[in-house]
């Protein structure tokens, strides 16, 4: 490599290392430091209440979702990671095997809402579609690898009842975690979405006042 180039690569890579680091400083301003908790909590009461009445549902991710469309990528992935940790010290250490789920809906809906999909409650679809698709990509391992097909959710008793028809394990789990997570992660997306809006903007980060002003 000459001179040249050398120097070119190393002014790309210190543009990017730049870009990286306004990138996580647009997402953490005070207004998004006190949020993460709120989304933390959200997301405990989600899931406290779909374990309470047995719904074949996680409802866990929506504080995550809705620091995503707040605040950006970073703030929901952190968002996202701390609510499992916590929920595993709390007594349910299953989280800690999906931790990469509700990091990676972090992430996804970040990076959607900075784009502009988290506009009006028709662009939503898109984010509900993908986040549905994301979830499930990332979950199905987890639950074929690490606990053979069976946890503590109601997803189980779909992959159960898909199992008795006739169907390969991979095959009944990668259609139940489709099936809830089509339900679970698109309608939570909506809820996030609402939720954020019914904000008054001047209390919202940056990004939250662009996406709801």
């Amino acid at each position: 490599m000459s001179s040249t180039e050398a120097k070119t690569t190393a002014k790309r890579d210190v543009g990017f290392v730049e870009r990286f680091r306004e990138s996580v400083g647009e997402d953490f301003t005070i207004t998004t430091w006190v949020l993460i908790p709120i989304g933390i909590g959200i997301n405990a009461i989600g899931g406290f209440i779909a374990s309470t009445l047995k719904l074949p549902l996680f409802l866990d991710n929506i504080g995550t979702m809705l620091i995503g469309i707040l605040a950006g990528p970073w703030a929901a992935m952190l968002t996202g990671g701390f609510a499992n940790v916590i929920q595993a010290m709390l007594g349910n250490p299953v989280q800690l095997a999906f931790l990469p789920v509700p990091v990676a809906i972090g992430f996804v809906t970040g990076v959607l809402a900075r784009r502009g999909w988290f506009d009006s409650p028709k662009k939503v679809v898109v984010p509900a579609l993908v986040l549905t698709v994301v979830a499930t990509l990332i979950a199905t391992p987890i639950v074929v690898l690490v606990f053979g097909g069976v946890t503590s959710s109601g997803t189980s008793l779909v992959t159960a009842t898909l199992v008795a028809t006739g169907r390969s394990l991979v095959e009944s789990a990668a259609s139940a975690q489709l099936m809830v997570e089509f339900v679970d992660k698109g309608g939570s997306a909506f809820v996030a979405y609402f939720i954020g809006r019914s904000v008054p903007t001047r209390y919202l980060p940056p990004q939250g006042q662009d996406i709801y002003s």
